[in-house]
């Protein structure tokens, strides 16, 4: 389908995208039985090719592929 307007998405280190809305957060809170709310913490990544290229090599290869692209040391 097709969005209209601004919409903000959330996107999961296993690549799925979901609309961000507080319900979607509370809901995925719960379902990764997220105790400690200031524990978490929030990215924003910037995707050129270079990353664009490596995101597709890690979703090839295993099942984290943001925490292996953006959070590697």
């Amino acid at each position: 389908g097709y969005v209209k307007g601004v919409v903000t998405y959330m996107v999961m280190d296993n690549l799925k995208v979901m609309p961000m809305s507080t319900i979607s957060t509370i809901t995925l809170l719960n379902n990764y039985n997220a105790k400690d709310i200031g524990a978490l913490e929030e990215k924003i990544v910037y995707v050129g090719m270079n990353e664009g290229l490596d995101l597709l090599q890690a979703s090839l290869e295993c099942k984290g592929a943001l925490t292996s692209v953006f959070l590697r040391n």
